[in-house]
């Protein structure tokens, strides 16, 4: 009997060392060096720096823990690579408070990349929540107090942040960036992120972003975010905000790309950008308060292209669609249904441009007649949409396709060249299918009496092809590239490109060259090639 006893002693104690080697305190303040973070959980309980030319590691499925509002704070890198079935999660013991934001409780510090020109960070299946940025006590409407600004990632000076399939919910800061603030960046790249029920009072309920040279934000989901404070005066409500979902400041031309953005609530524009040159392509705004795009640049030359803005809610009967300048280049869309509160009496105005008319705005379906060549005023037939404007309605159950019988199947611009358009549409099906482009972010790929489109399954897009001057390549993504070469009919490399740009689109431009037979080779990452004729005139 002692003998059993011993055993199951022996046997306890073992069990007990196996389960707190699992879970990892952390109290240093300080990694200097490379180090790796593996256990189940890591629990932090200050703050903690890591230095230049360090770099952390974070294995898939850590749960890191704060057990305050500290923070992370990163002068080197940091690699939080995690996988579709093991998680990395970022958040805090006790939310307790979380929604106060007279107190740091209820928040972890948020983590900030800082001060770096040559590390690329990286968070790929990821988890953050409860992210708080809040200076107690100071003013919230202080633009310079970085206290309030980034609930969860704070990135200043920094060379390079890349964030791929991970969710930002519940993060809050005062005055800028609920989940992200981003300033000074070499590169960032969002790619199919989500966030939800991320807060500011001001600027970018889900994310901001600033003076970044090369943006790409592509298939992310932005939805029950809040950019908005209500403040009483004398004379009544004054209300602010911008950028419900995602707003881009001066000097971030980012290319925006098949996002959606639902239920979000601000004052100007869910999606807001005062950049110069922005790419707003295939992205649906439906039923956010405070309107659906805006432009705050009144030079700016962007592009908004194949987007479904619908069924927004304004508190200004001019800021309920789009709202831009008259320098915006508008092709491809679908605006309608777009309200404005009640109390104003005022009819909303789908497409507001500066005051004036903008020549810039075709081959794009708008509820209220809008000047522009190939615009048309049927509704748009989508499959399932939402029954109303604002948000009491769920945008993101809708089906935001487009029926066979829309008039916004192949009734886009006949003329793509230069616009850049991506190879694919927001549900990740080739973007032209059938005789031209639709309206919209979706592209029909059931139109009755056209043939199965032949893209669907390629690797590579070439197109015209016979071509006259130039024709551009469209690369679906699936497979990386090492190279594309154009031979001549003698033989001779004429062109050769090595970078593949953030659309996956180069164009040849063969102006200067002869009529007859050229060649196409692609070299891609697996070691394979596609080879392509084509024939110039």
């Amino acid at each position: 009997m002692a003998h059993t006893k011993a055993i199951f002693l022996i046997s306890s104690l073992l069990l007990f060392q196996a389960v707190t080697l699992k879970s990892q305190v952390l109290q240093t303040d300080l990694i200097s060096s490379d180090t790796i973070w593996s256990s189940d959980t890591v629990k932090i309980y200050n703050d903690i720096v890591i230095e230049n030319q360090a770099t952390l590691q974070i294995d898939p499925g850590v749960y890191v823990e704060f057990q305050g509002n500290y923070s992370l704070t990163v002068y080197g890198c940091i690699k939080a690579i995690g996988s579709q079935d093991s998680t990395i999660i970022f958040t805090i013991s006790d939310t307790t408070s979380f929604g106060d934001t007279t107190t740091l409780l209820g928040g972890w510090g948020s983590i900030k990349l800082l001060d770096n020109s040559t590390d690329t960070s990286v968070f790929s299946h990821c988890n953050f929540s409860y992210g708080k940025a809040i200076d107690p006590g100071a003013l919230i409407n202080d633009n310079l107090n970085e206290e309030n600004m980034g609930g969860a990632l704070f990135v200043k000076n920094y060379a390079s942040l890349v964030c791929n399939n991970s969710t930002f919910y519940h993060n809050r800061a005062s005055w800028s960036g609920g989940a992200l603030w981003v300033k000074n960046c070499s590169l960032v790249i969002l790619r199919n992120n989500t966030f939800k029920s991320n807060a500011v009072y001001y600027y970018g309920g889900g994310a901001i972003l600033e003076a970044c040279s090369s943006a790409l934000i592509s298939g992310n989901t932005f939805v029950l975010n809040r950019a908005v404070i209500f403040i009483q005066a004398d004379w009544g409500w004054i209300i602010h905000g911008s950028g419900g979902g995602l707003r881009l400041n001066i000097n971030c031309d980012a290319l925006v790309v098949n996002n959606k953005f639902f239920n979000n609530h601000s004052v100007n524009g869910t999606l807001y950008e005062t950049t110069a040159n922005c790419k707003i392509y295939n992205n649906i705004v439906a039923n956010n308060m405070g309107g659906g795009m805006m432009n705050g640049h009144g030079n700016g030359i962007s592009k908004y292209v194949n987007n479904v803005v619908v069924n927004n809610m304004g508190y200004s009967h001019n800021v309920c669609g789009i709202y831009c300048n008259l320098f915006i280049t508008m092709k491809n869309n679908i605006v309608w249904g777009n309200d404005v509160v009640s109390s104003w009496q005022i009819d909303p105005i789908q497409i507001y441009s500066g005051g004036g008319t903008n020549s810039n705005c075709s081959y794009s379906c708008i509820q209220d007649a809008f000047p522009g060549e190939g615009n048309i005023t049927d509704y748009p037939q989508f499959v399932n949409p939402t029954e109303g404007a604002g948000l009491d309605y769920d945008g993101l159950a809708a089906d935001w396709s487009l029926l066979d019988s829309s008039p916004c199947v192949n009734t886009g611009t006949p003329d793509t060249t230069g616009l850049n358009l991506p190879a694919t549409d927001l549900l990740g099906n080739p973007r032209i299918y059938g005789i031209r482009v639709d309206m919209g972010a979706i592209e029909n790929q059931m139109v009755v009496g056209l043939p199965q489109n032949p893209l669907v399954n390629a690797r590579l897009q070439v197109s015209p092809n016979p071509f006259g001057q130039s024709f551009k390549v469209v690369a679906p993504g699936r497979d990386k590239i090492s190279s594309i070469s154009l031979f001549n009919q003698n033989g001779q490399q004429i062109a050769t490109e090595t970078r593949i740009p953030f659309e996956q689109m180069l164009v040849f431009d063969l102006a200067h060259q002869s009529p007859g037979l050229y060649l196409l080779v692609t070299r891609f990452a697996d070691g394979s090639t596609e080879t392509t004729k084509l024939v110039k005139y």
